[in-house]
């Protein structure tokens, strides 16, 4: 067996959590870049724990992840690096996967116990005990609860923006520089772009966020009282979006602040491993495209003018956040309470018009990103089936309807397999990249996708394998095993399933099919190829040129390089 030997960073992390926890803290944050080690560290926390007497024989640890997949990665590094030897490591299985009275069983003999929030709180609570997965006194005993991204306990939510002036004095006292020396910084770099440009996007990306608790998190953390300021349980968070800081500023709020410490582990070796990478986009050019985008956008703007005559009527404020504006209409169009409220200070009419608006602002949302990062069968089957009554007679959606059955009409005429033209430069990317000798990640927005790529592939007798969130645990595990054993040489992947958690240096390259805004996201998944000092690595972002994705994907990257170093934040 592999002895596993932690870098000087990683120790330093253990023993700063150890000391605080010794100091009377009991809720720890580690704070580090994706790929790092946190998991790892999380192992060494645990075994000085056990070894000075912290955790008892009797006492267990249970460790918690957002998706079931990761579950996986952490229950194998527990037992790589022998965690095990402390007591059995029990993997809580999917509902009927095994008996429920084998479970429970399982569970009360284990040390340590590794679960999904969902998953956990749905084997605790049953139609009766004998169906319980776990039972209640089995997590009673628990000590030390490890939550792996441990701000996901958080959902975003909407609420009043900073003033820019506000907004400024929060940019130059969080990087200790004035806000002009850092739009001259990226205007040196970024000469293509206007200084206006430059600086609106700054100001929109460190406009105040406001956070809820996180319903998928929130009914298990009430039920094990970590809350309570009173309990006597260990807490130790694992995060790498340590680019958030206002989020993790509540969590330490949350938890209480006489309790809660924020670590950030240092060593003469740390600057080897930060995370380093060469971020690379690859154009597309299809007038056709261009122009559908440029329609789908006319109409989201004048559903915005509706929305926010709502948002004023609810908030008595004038504009939404414009980072805010699928959390309010999802809200609208799903609560009731909203709905009665805009009925009662307006009238039924524009309750139904607001709603129609809505509703068609969330449509276009989504036919965008179908028409630039999914099949052209799924764009339209997906422009099909839209009833919207404000669509139907909008001359906009009209034009996007008569221009696509055109398509249509044009790809049956040719007789021959249809591939859009980012297809078609995907496969050309990646035929080189396998002649090269490279494995390839590659990233998919829709599930969907992942398949449909990875049949090409088949077609073309390239090796590859596909995972995405619809899939088991267990056999999102056996695919990507897939990858990392080399038997297949490409992995299609949808991009929220592989984002956090799932370490893949075995990738040489990086590939994302489009763009995300997510800074917080994109932080996490470039991290999953293991690209650092001492190892740089390319992320590829494939792109419709002059498209809403490609004005994306350029200012995410420039916010990424130049806003988000992670070595700057840790130093503060």
């Amino acid at each position: 067996m592999n002895v596993i030997v932690p870098r000087n960073y990683q120790t330093n992390a253990r023993d700063q959590a150890i000391l605080k926890i010794d100091e009377g803290k009991n809720v720890i944050l580690i704070l580090l870049p994706t790929g790092m080690g946190k998991t790892l560290i999380s192992c060494l926390i645990v075994d000085g724990l056990i070894e000075n007497g912290k955790i008892k024989e009797d006492e267990k640890i249970l460790y918690l992840v957002a998706d079931r997949k990761l579950k996986h990665q952490l229950f194998k590094m527990s037992q790589d690096y022998g965690l095990g030897r402390h007591g059995n490591l029990f993997l809580l299985p999917e509902r009927n996967e095994i008996p429920a009275r084998m479970s429970r069983d399982h569970a009360r003999i284990s040390k340590i116990i590794y679960a999904t929030p969902v998953l956990l709180l749905n084997s605790l609570i049953a139609k009766t005990p004998r169906t319980q997965m776990i039972d209640k006194e089995t997590i009673n005993k628990v000590k030390l609860i490890v939550i792996d991204e441990i701000l996901d306990v958080f959902a975003q939510s909407y609420g009043k923006k900073r003033t820019k002036e506000e907004t400024i004095r929060y940019i130059e006292t969080t990087w200790g520089r004035s806000f002009d020396d850092i739009i001259n910084e990226l205007m040196e770099q970024y000469n293509e772009i206007k200084k206006e440009d430059i600086e609106n996007f700054v100001l929109r990306e460190f406009s105040s966020k406001y956070w809820r608790l996180n319903k998928r998190f929130e009914p298990l953390l009430n039920l094990l009282g970590v809350f309570d300021e009173n309990s006597d349980r260990i807490i130790v968070g694992l995060t790498a979006s340590i680019a958030q800081k206002e989020k993790r500023n509540l969590l330490i709020k949350t938890f209480g602040e006489s309790r809660a410490v924020q670590i950030f582990p240092t060593g003469d070796d740390f600057e080897n491993y930060r995370p380093k990478i060469q971020l690379k986009r690859i154009q597309v050019f299809d007038d056709w495209v261009i122009d559908i985008d440029k329609k789908i956008q006319e109409i989201k703007l004048q559903n915005l003018s509706v929305i926010n005559k709502t948002y004023k009527i609810l908030t008595n404020r004038e504009k939404i956040p414009a980072n805010r504006s699928l959390l309010f209409i999802n809200d609208i169009l799903g609560k009731k309470n909203l709905q009665e409220k805009i009925k009662e200070r307006t009238d039924e009419d524009f309750l139904n018009k607001s709603l129609t608006h809505a509703s068609s602002f969330l449509l276009m949302t989504i036919a965008r990103q179908t028409l630039l990062e999914n099949t052209f069968r799924a764009f339209v089957r997906f422009i099909d089936k839209i009833k919207n009554s404000f669509l139907l007679n909008n001359e906009n959606f009209q034009y996007i309807k008569e221009q696509m059955n055109e398509k249509i009409k044009e790809i049956k005429e040719s007789n021959k397999l249809y591939l859009s033209k980012k297809e078609e430069r995907l496969l050309f990317w990646l035929e080189r990249f396998i002649k090269e000798g490279k494995k390839v990640l590659v990233l998919c927005r829709f599930v969907n996708m992942t398949q449909y790529l990875h049949n090409i592939m088949v077609q073309r007798n390239i090796e590859s394998t596909y995972v995405h969130g619809k899939m088991s645990g267990n056999l999102q595990h056996a695919q990507i095993m897939k990858f990392k054993k080399g038997t297949a040489k490409i992995l299609f992947a949808s991009e929220r399933l592989i984002e956090k958690g799932t370490d893949l240096p075995e990738a040489d390259v990086a590939i994302y099919y489009g763009t995300t805004l997510s800074l917080e996201r994109y932080e996490q998944s470039l991290g999953r190829i293991r690209s650092n000092y001492i190892n740089i690595k390319k992320a590829y972002t494939i792109v419709y040129n002059q498209s809403i994705e490609d004005e994306k994907s350029l200012k995410r990257d420039i916010a990424f390089l130049e806003i988000f170093d992670a070595n700057k934040l840790i130093k503060q």
